[in-house]
This record gives structure tokens, sequence and C-alpha cells, in this order.
């Protein structure tokens, strides 16, 4: 999410969380949060572009470890 010139930028994000955590609740299931907030392009650019800051990427690999920590239990 890119911050604009608007408040847009603050009723997504905010609601984007509240729908994980009602979802969480509701199921009963750990979720993973994935949303990059920024306020450039070059900055969702450099938290999304595969390297170690890839954050698409890790929530992703935590999604995938918990998954199987669930399995192990």
């Amino acid at each position: 999410m890119i911050r604009g010139e608007t408040d847009h930028y603050d009723f997504v994000c905010a609601e984007a969380a509240r729908g994980i955590q009602d979802v969480q609740l509701r199921a009963g299931v750990p979720c993973a949060f994935g949303l990059i907030t920024c306020d450039t392009r070059e900055q969702a650019e450099a938290r999304a572009g595969g390297d170690k800051r890839d954050q698409g990427r890790n929530a992703a690999e935590a999604v995938l470890r918990m998954a199987a920590l669930r399995a192990r239990l």
C-alpha cells in the first residue's frame, strides 16, 4: 500500500489489519499479515524485490513454517 494524497491509505491499512484479526478470532487459526506499507513506489519495490527484505516472501515463508509446525504437533 503506497501512501497517496488522501486518507484512503489509513483506512485501507487499518481495515486490512482488522480483517485479518477478525479471521484469526473467528477461525481460531493464526494468520500471516504481509501488507507492505510505504510512502513511495521505490520503497515498495525495495521491500518486494526478491532480496532479503522481500516482505511478501517472508510472510509466505512464515505461513509455511507455521503449517509445518502444526502438522508436526
